[in-house]
This record gives structure tokens, C-alpha cells and sequence, in this order.
């Protein structure tokens, strides 16, 4: 009999994270879910992955997870990144503590994770790494733009680091999602550098809107999960996914086609600024 696929999902104290622990968790597979604060439900035994504590940003608590999880099940088959932070803001106004805690936590806490579990994969000449994304890297959405810096950066470091470890027996596979139904709608951040009277205000406030109200009509997280336990399961995934509603997995194409400048006042319309 297979022994079950061994699996470290980051960012699982919510959102897409969660679900995805909770789904491969509940499907046989051992799953160890990481995050910088403890899901609720895990310590009483509510929940079918184990909860480690692991904060992205850190080598040592990187590390120490990582070897954790090798000393107890012996292997790695699957990372699964869905660690991430989002502030709202003007690109002005964004704060350097922000900034930086963006891109530490959405890329280079990306990099640090891969770094930890890819010695383990070359020597087993076996591994899958599912790095999630964001339609955000794709296009630049207003009033997140570090967020998209970040997302966009985990595009072209995915498509490097797969042509590097293929030859290694490991697959990278990139998921892109659209807006998602999750708890960072009622909870987003916004910057600590933009005040009542900022030049931007109105034009934030309408985008955070559109934003916020997208969201809504999205994807609940747990459709997510469900396309990733397949991309788990698959014999050779494709290297790009982009769960959503139809008109935001059309946008990348779309945006191909049409001259740059008609295409960013289409975008300005959709989140409402003037």
C-alpha cells in the first residue's frame, strides 16, 4: 500500500491555506499546516493536518519547521506556499515597514521555504512545489501595489526556479487565483502612511470598494482547495492555473490584446476612480 503523501502548506491559519490543509488533511494525506499563529480548532483536535508554528520571514523558524517535519515523517513530497499579506495604499504613501513586510512575507518568504525543502527533493529526485500566486500578478491593481510587485515577482521566479529543478524530478506549478471569498475582505490592511487628508483618498476608497465588493461574488477558498488537491494528485499538472470567474481568467489574454494605455483605463473604470 502507498504511503500517504507527505505535504507543508504555509499560510494555514486562513483563507486559501486553511482550506487547502483542511482538504488534503481530510483526503489521507499527511499534512503539517504552517503559520506565523495557531488556526483555531487544531489544539483540540478539530482539524485533520498538524499545526506548526512558522513564521516566513525568518530563516531559523523556516528551518526549524522544515527539519520538524523531516524528523517525524522523513520526507517532503509537497510544499504548498499560500503564506501572504496585503496593505491598501497609495503607492506614495505606502510606509517602508510595509513594504518591506509585503515583499518579506509574499516573495522572499517564498524563496526561503523553497530553499528549505528543495535539498531534501533533489536527493529523493522527487518533489512538487505549488507556489500561490495571484491574478494581481498579472495585472497591477491599483491601491495594492506592492502586493502586485510581489505577486509579479513570484511569477518570474517560479518560471525560472522550474527550468532549474526539472532535471531533478521536481515539478513547480503556479496557481493564480482571481478574487477569493476569504477573511481578508472584512480585515484589510490599510497603510498607516495615508491620512483623512490624502490627495488619493477618494480614488483608494472607491478601488477598495470595487475591490472588497469583487471579492464577494468570488471563489469560496474551499474550490481552491479542491484544484489543488487534484494538482496534487496529477501525474504532470500543467505549470499555471488561474481558478476564478471566467471574465478574470480571460483578463490576462485580453490585456495582450489591447493597446497598454486602453487597457489601464479599463482598469481605472473597473475599480471606479475618477
Amino acid at each position: 500500500m502507498q504511503e500517504p503523501k507527505v505535504i507543508l502548506v504555509t499560510g494555514a491559519s486562513s483563507g486559501i491555506g486553511r482550506a487547502c490543509a483542511r482538504l488534503l488533511g481530510a483526503g489521507g494525506m499527511r499534512v503539517y499546516g504552517a503559520a506565523r499563529t495557531e488556526p483555531r480548532d487544531v489544539s483540540a483536535g478539530g482539524e485533520p493536518f498538524t499545526y506548526l508554528p512558522m513564521d516566513v520571514r525568518d530563516d531559523r523558524s523556516v528551518g526549524d519547521c522544515v527539519t520538524r517535519v523531516l524528523r517525524e515523517a522523513g520526507r517532503i513530497d509537497v510544499l504548498l506556499n499560500c503564506a501572504g499579506i496585503v496593505v491598501g495604499g497609495p503607492a506614495e504613501e505606502m510606509l517602508a515597514d510595509e513594504i518591506r513586510d509585503q515583499l518579506e512575507t509574499n516573495l522572499v518568504g517564498i524563496v526561503r521555504t523553497c530553499a528549505a525543502v528543495l535539498p531534501g527533493m533533489r536527493e529523493r529526485r522527487s518533489g512538487r512545489i505549488i507556489n500561490v500566486g495571484s491574478l494581481a500578478g498579472l495585472m497591477g491593481v491599483p491601491f495594492q501595489s506592492i502586493y502586485s510587485a510581489s505577486k509579479y515577482a513570484i511569477e518570474g521566479y517560479s518560471e525560472a526556479l522550474q527550468v532549474e529543478v526539472r532535471g531533478f524530478g521536481i515539478t513547480v506549478v503556479l496557481v493564480d487565483p482571481g478574487d477569493i471569498r476569504t477573511e481578508i475582505t472584512q480585515h484589510r490592511k490599510q497603510s498607516g502612511g495615508t491620512t483623512a487628508q490624502s490627495p488619493y483618498r477618494g480614488n483608494m476608497e472607491s478601488a477598495l470598494r470595487a475591490q472588497a465588493k469583487s471579492e464577494t461574488h468570488g471563489w469560496a477558498p474551499e474550490r481552491v482547495a479542491r484544484l489543488v488537491q487534484r494538482i496534487v494528485r496529477a501525474r504532470s499538472p500543467r505549470f499555471r492555473y488561474m481558478p476564478g470567474p471566467f471574465i478574470e481568467r480571460i483578463t490576462p489574454a485580453v490585456r495582450r490584446l489591447l493597446p497598454d494605455r486602453l487597457f489601464l483605463r479599463a482598469l481605472g473604470i473597473f475599480y471606479e476612480m475618477k
